[in-house]
C-alpha cells in the first residue's frame, strides 16, 4: 500500500515538474499566438454562438392530460429520489455509528492486551496444603 503512494507521489511529483517546466521554457511571444480574435464574417453572422434550437412540433402539441401526466410522472420521480436520498443518508448513519463501535472495540481489545499480562491482574496463586503430603 505504501509503494502504491510512494509511486502516485512520485509519479505526480515528476509530472508537475514536466509541466511547470514546458510552461517556463515557452517563448512569450508564442504563447499570445494561441488566443484569436473573431474575424469580421463570425462577428457579423455569430449563428455558432446564438443559434435559435427549435423544440419538436409533437411536444408544443402535446394534449393538456398528457401535460398533468407528464407533471405527475415528474411528482413521483422526485418522490422517489428524495425517498432514495433519505435511505442513503440513513445508511451513511448507520455506517458512521459502526465505524465508532468499532474504533471503540478496537480501543477496548488493545486495552485488554496491554492489561493482560500485569501482576495486579493475575488472581493470587493458592495456598499451599497445610500438613504432610499423602503418599
Amino acid at each position: 500500500m505504501m509503494d502504491r503512494m510512494k509511486f502516485r507521489v512520485v509519479a505526480f511529483s515528476l509530472s508537475l515538474a514536466l509541466t511547470g517546466s514546458q510552461c517556463w521554457a515557452d517563448d512569450p511571444t508564442e504563447s499570445e499566438a494561441t488566443i484569436r480574435l473573431m474575424g469580421n464574417a463570425e462577428a457579423a453572422l455569430p449563428d455558432a454562438v446564438t443559434k435559435e434550437i427549435k423544440l419538436p412540433a409533437h411536444l408544443l402539441e402535446a394534449d393538456e392530460d398528457d401535460q398533468v401526466a407528464a407533471v405527475e410522472r415528474a411528482e413521483k420521480g422526485l418522490a422517489k429520489a428524495n425517498e432514495r436520498n433519505e435511505h442513503r443518508e440513513n445508511g451513511q448513519s448507520q455506517a458512521d455509528e459502526a465505524r465508532e463501535r468499532g474504533a471503540e472495540m478496537s480501543d477496548k481489545a488493545k486495552e485488554n492486551r496491554e492489561n493482560r499480562g500485569r501482576s495486579e491482574d493475575h488472581p493470587t496463586p493458592p495456598e499451599p496444603p497445610k500438613g504432610p503430603p499423602n503418599n
